[in-house]
């Protein structure tokens, strides 16, 4: 069965069903909660049904409207244990180093941030819950006991408390691990703003390693993974254009 997408403005939220309902990989912007409660009706499926979060981690249109899907619904979160605290800054990690994949991304990005007052790399703070579920490494077992065949696997490079979803059919919800985005500016399958492209680049392989076939990408559309093959070390972390 096709994962089930719900397109927002700048991105995409996936549906996988689990047991009792369905299982979500990410939110969106806060901003976008209006949209994705319409796309879910169209779908035919409502907010109860949703009964499980995978938050591939912590940044503005990934969380955005976590506040809001929470407080509407009885949903539990799974996340990487590192993004606790991130999440309660509201704020896009900086502290990291890394950088935009290239200067053009960096010029084209301060335009957007420019014209677009509420791109501002923030977001409501959001604690978890005592009954979310926190993970320090890679887990086969968690999705499995909710009915969902795959694993989740810890993948930093676009960020320190990043994880993705595969499933044994291949399928990977990849969340800014990798992106279908902008390929003629030369990102090359990356996201484009990353904090370690060796760590990033190892990400890929362990999720190429899982047996990944097709990514299910947060930014664009799926791609095979076998491109995760064709483009890896295509970008070093000296290329990288700082973001101060």
């Amino acid at each position: 069965m096709k994962p089930i997408s719900l397109p927002l403005s700048m991105s995409s939220v996936f549906l996988l069903p689990c047991q009792g309902g369905y299982l979500q990989v990410d939110t969106g912007y806060q901003h976008d909660y209006p949209i994705y409660r319409k796309n879910l009706a169209k779908a035919g499926i409502g907010l109860e049904d949703i009964r499980y979060l995978v938050l591939t981690h912590h940044h503005d249109d990934h969380a955005g409207f976590l506040n809001e899907v929470t407080r509407d619904a009885e949903i539990i979160i799974i996340a990487h244990e590192q993004a606790s605290e991130l999440l309660k800054t509201g704020k896009n990690d900086k502290t990291r180093g890394g950088g935009y994949l290239n200067s053009f991304i960096k010029l084209v990005a301060g335009i957007k941030m420019r014209l677009d007052p509420r791109w501002t790399l923030t977001f409501p703070p959001f604690t978890l819950r005592q009954n979310d579920i926190l993970l320090a490494e890679d887990d086969n077992q968690v999705l499995r006991q909710l009915g969902v065949s795959g694993q989740v696997l810890y993948t930093p490079g676009h960020c320190i408390d990043h994880i993705a979803v595969v499933l044994d059919n291949g399928g990977v919800f990849c969340g800014d691990a990798a992106a279908n985005f902008l390929l003629w500016a030369r990102t090359h399958y990356c996201t484009v703003f990353m904090t370690d492209m060796n760590e990033a680049y190892r990400s890929w392989q362990k999720m190429l390693d899982a047996g990944a076939q097709t990514v299910y990408p947060a930014h664009g559309k799926p791609f095979p993974a076998e491109k995760l093959r064709q483009n890896m070390l295509r970008i070093k972390n000296e290329n990288l254009a700082a973001f101060f």
